[in-house]
Formats: structure tokens, C-alpha cells, sequence
């Protein structure tokens, strides 16, 4: 066992090489020099097992730490070690993050790009979505949480089980035998461009026709609040005070919303469609969705469309309003009016979120949002 530790201030990170078991968990105990320290990181990437004895001096930590009121923290656990953990409850009792798998896509094949990131196929059963460089790993763990927990509330998705990384970027791994994006089948079938709208339409029902959970899945309405407000370093107090009265507007709901909910972030699969990417996947309105799918379609000068779809600008515009014919055909006409009147409030939604986590495109969205949607919007 090979114990590496380094301390700075009154944090101490232990990096553990080898086997943690009953000849080596008192090296531990001893090299742990815990008096002082209140942050206690043990990095476990290169440690391949814990026994019983090891177990004992991390509860030893912890004892120590609870009684100066820190904090402890297990990196780079092995699916080994945390079935270790999982089994002993010991994972109840001290926080823990995954070793996450490191991968190449030198021979990958590129499937989609989006704002956030692109989609790759790691080989014939998995896919890849990997975040832009600056998204943290956190965002990636949160898409898997909740893929998880809209598939057991029978939202079609596929279920994402590992979370990845590739040089400084993060991704998330979901298995996907056999399924083309949507994007590409429409690309190819333009001609039966209807027949996909009303697909992307039933899907979108099915998503805002589960209840969300509150104790999971976020209030998107009351998110927005602050998204908007952050954006007053780049639009004017005037526009701000209209964009919260606007999305004041905005009925509550308790139901999902995907928010990112766009035909590259849907499989087909044997025929029938499965969602991916759910880290936006949220509790309110319907029209969130809606407006999201405005961004992406429905302004072909902002080019959004042909970037995050291959689509062609026009082609994508024909979706969205075949989308809305059968997606609003069972809805009451006061609803679509409402939709109508507030089109491009609801657009520039989007654009706002992605101006949170990506400074770099902030200057270009407040200029879409201020030349093509604000004029529309008043």
C-alpha cells in the first residue's frame, strides 16, 4: 500500500495505492495526520480493495471530522469498492464519487452536435453524450439521475449507466441498440416530413403528461426567474423587467418538461421513439417544451436548426408547424392563441439557460433575443 498525502491549510487529500485490508489499514491510521484538518478527501483511483480493517479507519475519520463539524469524501470509487460500500451502509454514512472511465473518440462515429455538447457512438449497443469543455462532471451525474427517474415514470428514455470523461470534457454513456437519431431520419424522408411532426408530437404529450416529482425534478418557472435576471449584463433593465413579466404569464404546472426536447435528442429504436439527453428535465408547463422547439426551428435566420439538427433551416420550419397543428389539435383554441401571442417570448428561453453555463455564447444570444425576438415580442 502506498499512501500520498498532501495538505493544504485545513484540507487533506490521501491518495491510496494497492489493497486496503488488514496489514495496511494501520499505515493508514498513522499517515492520516487529522489534527487541524476539517476537508478530508481520500482518493481511492489507483486502490483496487477495501477490507473490513480499512473500513474501520475511514470510520475513524469520519468520527474525528463529525466532531469538528467537517467534511469527508471518497474520489475515484471502483464499482468494487462501492458494491463494498453498498453492502456495509457505509455509503449512508460518507459521500462518495464513481472513478469515472476515461474514452478516445479517435474511430468514433459522430452522431449529432448541440449547444451543450455532441452525441457519438461508442460501438453498436452505446452511445456518448459528451458536454462541452467547462461543463462540470456534476451536470453529467444529474442527466443520469434523472433518466433514471423518468424511466421509472415510463417517460420512453433510455437509461444512461455510466458517466465518462474525454480529455477535460464529461460525458454520459446510454445504451442504444441498434437506433438512428430522428434527425437523420427526417433528413433522409423529408418528403413524410408531417408524419415526423406528429411522431415529435406524440412524444412530447407523453413527456407533459407525467407528473413530476417535486422532491426530484426542479420548478423550471421558478428557475427562470434568476436565469432572466442574470442576463442584465447583457440586455437592458427594461427588457429584463419585460421578460419576467412575460414569464410571469406562464401558467404553473406539476408536470415534465425536457426542455431540450429537439429530434437530435431522440432515437428511434425498432420504429419507436427513446429520448436521450434528460439533465434539463424538469416540473412545470407544457410551454416551455414548445418554446424550446421555437428556438430550434422556428427563426431559419438564427440557423439554429441546420447547427444542432442538419436539418435544413426551411425544412426544419415545416416540422415545427406541422408539430403544432397536431400537437395543439386537441387542445383548447385559447391555448394556442395564448402560445401564439407569447411565440417568441418562449424562444428566447432557451437562449437565456444556455447564456448561464456557456459565457461564451451570451453576446450572441442577448443580440437573437434582442434584434429578432424582443421586436416581436412587443
Amino acid at each position: 500500500m502506498k499512501i500520498d498525502a498532501h495538505r493544504v491549510e485545513d484540507r487533506l487529500t490521501v491518495a491510496l495505492t494497492g489493497r486496503l485490508d488488514t496489514s495496511t489499514a494501520p499505515l493508514l491510521g498513522r499517515d492520516m495526520q487529522l489534527d487541524g484538518v476539517r476537508h478530508l478527501v481520500l482518493d481511492l483511483d489507483a486502490c483496487h480493495y477495501v477490507s473490513s480493517a480499512g473500513l474501520r479507519e475511514f470510520l475513524r475519520a469520519r468520527k474525528r471530522l463529525a466532531a469538528v463539524d467537517g467534511t469527508m469524501l471518497l474520489t475515484n470509487v471502483s464499482r468494487d469498492i462501492q458494491d463494498i460500500l453498498d453492502m456495509t451502509g457505509f455509503s449512508k454514512l460518507i459521500p462518495s464519487q464513481p472513478k469515472v472511465r476515461a474514452i478516445s473518440l479517435e474511430g468514433l462515429e459522430f452522431l449529432s452536435a448541440g449547444v451543450c455538447g455532441e452525441c457519438y457512438r461508442l460501438d453498436p449497443e452505446t452511445i456518448v453524450k459528451l458536454y462541452k469543455e467547462g461543463i462540470g462532471a456534476e451536470v453529467a451525474e444529474k442527466e443520469k439521475q434523472y433518466a433514471k427517474a423518468a424511466f421509472v415514470l415510463g417517460i420512453p428514455t433510455a437509461i444512461s449507466f455510466d458517466v465518462v470523461t474525454c480529455g477535460a470534457r464529461t460525458g454520459v454513456v446510454y445504451e442504444m441498440l441498434d437506433a438512428a437519431l430522428f434527425s437523420a431520419t427526417i433528413r433522409n424522408d423529408l418528403r413524410n416530413i408531417e408524419s415526423h411532426a406528429r411522431l415529435l408530437a406524440q412524444v412530447a404529450k407523453t413527456v407533459h403528461a407525467t407528473p413530476a416529482d417535486p422532491a426530484i425534478f426542479p420548478d423550471i418557472k421558478a428557475n427562470f426567474r434568476d436565469y432572466i435576471n442574470q442576463m442584465g449584463d447583457v440586455l437592458q433593465p427594461g427588457e429584463i423587467a419585460l421578460l419576467q413579466r412575460l414569464l410571469q404569464r406562464i401558467p404553473d404546472a406539476d408536470t415534465c418538461v425536457h426542455f431540450d426536447l429537439h429530434t437530435s435528442n431522440i432515437m428511434i429504436r425498432d420504429g419507436e421513439p427513446v429520448i436521450i439527453d434528460m439533465g434539463d428535465l424538469s416540473r412545470g408547463h407544457y410551454l416551455f417544451d414548445i418554446g424550446l422547439l421555437c428556438t430550434v426551428y422556428g427563426y431559419p435566420e438564427t440557423g439554429i436548426c441546420e447547427m444542432a439538427t442538419k436539418i435544413p433551416n426551411a425544412e426544419g420550419l415545416r416540422l415545427l408547424e406541422h408539430f403544432l397543428e397536431a400537437y395543439f389539435a386537441d387542445k383548447p383554441a385559447e391555448e394556442h392563441r395564448f402560445f401564439q401571442a407569447n411565440r417568441s417570448f418562449l424562444a428566447a428561453l432557451r437562449l437565456i439557460y444556455t447564456s448561464t453555463f456557456l459565457p461564451s455564447l451570451r453576446a450572441e444570444n442577448a443580440r437573437i433575443i434582442r434584434e429578432i425576438l424582443l421586436p416581436r415580442m412587443t
